[in-house]
């Protein structure tokens, strides 16, 4: 795309403004999961476990952080795609943004199959008036656990993509 001209830069406008704002509030949102909502739930004991229900069951949290996290990724890839293979490799911030980007990855994919596709199924199983709270609580576990994995795996990708512009200072 030719950022000289008013249409190539406003769509790098655009697609930066999509994938800053939907990457903080993915990250935000996970983040505030990991560190605040799941452990006074978790310390609320019964209380909690039906607050994390509720919060499940008739918000849409559980839909905002997998569509952010999707709309981070779509325009990140977007915007990494207008990068050359020189300015991506050859360069410290280049460098930075495509591990950044690798990490990104990685937190969308374990994201995906870790967390999202099982609260889909806690969803359906918090639905059933019949499940026992064992299987719910063995599913809310494995969702904490993974849902903590992937909220690093999106935080080391937003420390180095924040940072990657002042690589060339830091590393010359």
């Amino acid at each position: 795309m030719d950022v000289s001209t008013a249409g190539g830069a406003l769509a790098i406008t655009v697609l930066r403004l999509l994938h800053i704002v939907a990457g903080f509030i993915w990250v935000g949102a996970a983040l505030l999961m990991s560190f605040y909502i799941e452990p006074a739930a978790r310390s609320s004991g019964a209380e909690g476990r039906r607050f994390l229900r509720a919060l499940y069951s008739a918000t849409s949290l559980p839909r905002l952080i997998p569509l952010s996290a999707l709309v981070t990724t779509i325009a990140g890839l977007l915007l990494y795609g207008m990068l050359s293979y020189h300015e991506a490799m050859s360069s410290a911030m280049g460098l930075i943004l495509t591990i950044g980007a690798l990490f990104g990855l990685l937190a969308f994919a374990h994201g995906y199959f870790a967390v999202w596709r099982r609260a889909g199924a806690y969803r359906r199983l918090l639905a059933d008036e019949g499940v026992k709270a064992d299987a719910l609580a063995g599913v809310e576990d494995k969702m904490r656990r993974n849902g903590r994995v992937s909220m690093w795996l999106a935080l080391v990708s937003l420390i180095l993509m924040a940072g990657a512009r002042y690589a060339g200072l830091i590393f010359g």
